[in-house]
C-alpha cells in the first residue's frame, strides 16, 4: 500500500513538474514569432532543467541559464526571460534585472506563480507601458491564467490584464486517489512499471488558449488613464506663439512649432493622456562644456516626452529617438532667378555660332564683289563721290552699312549699286532680329543658378535668418563648396556676418541679387503677403542643408515610444496630418499668369554696349594720332622730295 502511495506522490510531483514544462512551452510557442528562452535564476533541480531543455529543443527552442549580455540588439525581442516565485530569492533577482533595464522592450518575461506568493516586489519594478510580463498564476488544479501586469508610469499603481491566456490540464488528478491502485488497468493508460509511458502522457495533456484579439502589445494599452504626458516646445520669433498654439493667429511666427503641436494634441488624446506644454528658445545644441540645451536637454533629462521637430543629426541620435515625421519643412537658400545681362553678355546671346558665321561670310563675299566692281568703276573713270578701288574704301562702306550707317562714298554702276543694296537689305533683316532679342534678353531671368557650385560663382549676395540652426550647420558642414560659401559670402573675414531677421531677408529677395537660407514655410507666407504677382514669379530654392524633413523627437527607449508610433502613423493614414498641413504650409508662390509690367534698362544690362563705347572712345583719340603722325610724316617726305627736284633740276637743264 505504501509503495502505490509513494507512486502516487511522485505522480502528483511528476505532473506539477510537467505542467510547468508544459506552461513554458506553450507559452512560448503560442505567439509564433522566434523565441529563445533565458533562465538565469531557475531553481529547479537537474532532472526538471533537463526535461524542460528536451522539451523545448523538439519544438526549436534555444535554452540559456544566463542573460546573455553580450547578444545584440537584434536578438533582444526573441528573448523570454524566465523565472519562479518557488525561488528563494527571486525578489533579489527581479531587483536587480530591473536595475539593469531588463523590464524595458524588447524583453519578454514569464512568471510562474503556481503557489500563490506574494507578488508585490512588482511594484518597485519599471514595469511599464512597453514592458511584456506575464505572471502564470494557478486558478485550481487543472488550470493556469496568464496575466499581464504593467505600470503606467513609475508612480502609478499595477494594472492587470486578465485576457492573455489560458493554460488548462485535459487529465483531471482528483481522479487519481489512493484507492485507484489498479493504475494499469485505469483509463487513462498509464503503465505503473513503465515511467517513459507517463511521462509521455503528461507531456501531452497540456494546452493554452489564447484570450487576445491584438497580437500588437503597445495596442492592447491605448488607455492612459489622464496620465501627464509633457511636449517641450521650440519658440524662436515671439512669446505671444503661447497663446495662439492652436489657432490660425500669426501663423508666420514659429509655424513649425504650432504644426508639431498640432498633431501631438491629438496624439495626446487618443492616449487618453492629459498634456502638459513647456517652451524653450532651441532644439538643442552642445555647449563649449559639452552640456545640451533646449529641446534636447529636456528629453534627456526625462523631463518631456515629446518635442518640436527637429532635423537629424548625428549627436542627436545618439541621445533621443526620433519617433514620426508629424509634418514638412525645409530650410534652404531662396532667390529671384537673376537678369540674364548679370550672368551673360547678351549681346553675344541673339545668334549662335552657325549664325554669325553666316554674317561672316555674306559680308566677306560682299566686300570681295565691291572691291571688283570699284576697280572697274576707277578704270572707267572718277568722280569726287565715287570709290577709287581700294580696301580702304570697301572697309569703309562696309563697317557703315554693318553698323546701319552711310558712306560718303558709293558706287557708280548698276552692278556695284546691286552688291551694296543686296548687302543693305541682309544686313537690315538681321539688324532687326539682333535687336528684337537683345529686346527679350534684356529681361529675360538667368537659369544659371541651380546649385551650390553656382551659388559661390554667382554675383549673389548671401545671407541667411538669424536662428541658432542656421549658425550651426553653416559651421558644422566642411566639405570645400559649403565651406567656401560661407567664409566668403556669408561670413567674410573681417566683416559682420550676413544674418538677418525674417522681414529684412524676404525684403532683399524681392530688391534681387540676393540670396536667402531661410525656413520655407514662414518665409514664403511673407512673400504672399508682401510680393507683387511679378516678384513671384522668378524664385529659385537651392538645397544647402540637404537634409531629410524634421522629425518629433522623444525619450530614449521611452516607454511610450510605440504607443506614439503608431498613434502617428493613424493620424497620418487617415488624413489628419495632411489637413493639418494643408492648413498651415504655405507652398511656394506661383504667379497668376503672365503679367505684363514696365521694368527700366539699367547700366548693368546696358554695360557690354557702354564698353564697347568707351573703347571705341578711347581708340579713337589714338587712331586720330596716329594719323596725325602719318599726315606730318607725308609732309615732311613730300618736302623732302620738292627739296631733291629743285636741287637737280638747274643741272639737268
Amino acid at each position: 500500500m505504501s509503495t502505490k502511495i509513494l507512486f502516487i506522490l511522485f505522480y502528483c510531483a511528476l505532473v506539477t513538474c510537467y505542467n510547468k514544462i508544459n506552461i513554458i512551452g506553450s507559452f512560448a510557442n503560442h505567439n509564433w514569432k522566434p523565441t529563445s528562452i533565458l533562465a538565469p535564476n531557475l531553481c529547479w533541480d537537474d532532472f526538471e532543467v533537463k526535461e524542460l531543455t528536451k522539451m523545448l529543443n523538439k519544438i526549436g527552442i534555444n535554452v540559456a541559464k544566463s542573460l546573455q549580455r553580450n547578444r545584440t540588439e537584434y536578438f533582444l525581442q526573441h528573448c523570454l526571460i524566465v523565472a519562479d516565485f518557488d525561488c528563494g530569492d527571486i525578489e533579489e533577482f527581479l531587483m536587480k534585472a530591473n536595475g539593469e533595464g531588463y523590464f524595458k522592450s524588447p524583453y519578454r518575461w514569464l512568471l510562474i506563480n503556481s503557489n500563490e506568493h506574494n507578488t508585490d516586489v512588482l511594484r518597485k519594478l519599471d514595469v511599464l507601458v512597453d514592458s511584456d510580463v506575464v505572471i502564470a498564476k494557478r486558478i485550481n488544479e487543472d488550470e493556469v491564467l496568464f496575466e499581464e501586469v504593467y505600470k503606467i508610469s513609475e508612480s502609478s499603481n499595477m494594472t492587470y490584464l486578465n485576457n492573455r491566456a489560458m493554460w488548462s490540464f485535459k487529465y483531471n488528478l482528483k481522479n487519481l486517489t489512493a484507492s485507484s491502485v489498479a493504475l494499469k488497468e485505469n483509463s487513462t493508460g498509464i503503465d505503473t512499471n513503465d515511467p517513459n509511458s507517463l511521462k509521455e502522457k503528461i507531456q501531452k495533456t497540456g494546452e493554452i488558449e489564447d484570450y487576445t484579439k491584438n497580437k500588437v502589445l503597445s495596442s492592447r494599452r491605448v488607455n492612459l488613464k489622464r496620465h501627464t504626458l509633457t511636449m517641450v516646445n521650440v519658440i524662436t520669433d515671439s512669446n505671444e506663439t503661447r497663446k495662439h498654439m492652436d489657432d490660425r493667429m500669426n501663423l508666420h511666427q514659429d509655424s513649425i512649432t504650432k504644426m508639431s503641436y498640432a498633431i501631438v494634441r491629438i496624439c495626446f488624446e487618443m492616449l487618453n493622456a492629459t498634456e502638459k506644454l513647456m517652451f524653450t528658445h532651441t532644439w538643442g545644441y552642445r555647449d563649449k562644456q559639452g552640456r545640451w540645451q533646449g529641446v534636447v536637454d529636456h528629453l534627456i533629462k526625462k523631463e518631456a516626452d515629446l518635442g518640436t521637430l527637429t532635423i537629424f543629426t548625428q549627436e542627436r541620435m545618439d541621445r533621443v529617438d526620433y519617433i514620426a515625421m508629424v509634418g514638412s519643412t525645409a530650410v534652404r537658400f531662396v532667390f529671384r532667378e537673376p537678369p540674364l545681362a548679370y550672368i551673360s553678355n547678351i549681346f553675344a546671346l541673339p545668334f549662335n555660332t552657325n549664325v554669325w558665321l553666316a554674317i561672316l561670310i555674306c559680308v566677306l563675299g560682299c566686300s570681295g564683289f565691291l572691291y571688283v566692281t570699284s576697280k572697274w568703276e576707277a578704270s572707267m573713270g572718277m568722280h569726287p563721290l565715287q570709290m577709287d578701288g581700294s580696301w580702304a574704301d570697301v572697309l569703309i562702306l562696309i563697317i557703315g552699312a554693318v553698323l546701319q550707317q552711310g558712306c560718303t562714298l558709293e558706287p557708280r554702276y548698276a552692278a556695284g549699286r546691286c552688291v551694296t543694296l543686296i548687302l543693305f537689305v541682309a544686313l537690315t533683316i538681321l539688324y532687326a532680329a539682333y535687336s528684337a532679342n537683345i529686346v527679350v534678353l534684356l529681361r529675360a531671368p538667368s537659369s544659371s543658378v541651380r546649385s551650390l557650385p553656382d551659388l559661390l560663382n554667382s554675383p549673389l549676395k548671401l545671407g541667411a535668418s538669424d536662428f541658432e540652426y542656421n549658425r550651426y550647420f553653416f559651421k558644422k558642414l566642411n566639405d570645400p563648396i559649403r565651406k567656401a560659401i560661407y567664409d566668403k559670402k556669408i561670413a567674410p573675414k573681417g566683416k559682420k556676418p550676413n544674418f538677418y531677421s525674417m522681414e529684412d531677408g524676404v525684403e532683399k529677395i524681392r530688391k534681387g541679387l540676393f540670396a536667402f537660407h531661410m525656413e520655407l514655410n514662414p518665409g514664403y507666407r511673407l512673400i504672399q503677403e508682401t510680393y507683387r504677382e511679378d516678384e513671384k514669379c522668378d524664385l529659385v530654392e537651392i538645397d544647402y542643408i540637404n537634409e531629410i524633413d524634421p522629425w518629433v523627437p522623444g525619450q530614449k527607449r521611452s516607454p511610450f515610444k510605440d504607443l506614439f508610433k503608431i498613434n502617428f502613423l493613424k493620424i497620418r493614414e487617415s488624413g489628419i496630418q495632411a489637413a493639418i498641413h494643408h492648413r498651415l504650409h504655405v507652398p511656394k508662390p506661383r504667379c497668376s499668369g503672365t503679367v505684363s509690367t514696365f521694368s527700366s534698362v539699367g547700366i548693368t544690362d546696358m554695360y557690354p554696349a557702354m564698353l564697347a563705347t568707351l573703347y571705341g572712345m578711347l581708340l579713337a583719340p589714338a587712331v586720330l594720332l596716329v594719323e596725325i603722325a602719318h599726315m606730318k610724316l607725308m609732309l615732311v617726305r613730300m618736302k623732302k622730295a620738292d627739296t631733291e627736284n629743285a636741287y637737280v633740276t638747274p643741272f639737268v637743264n
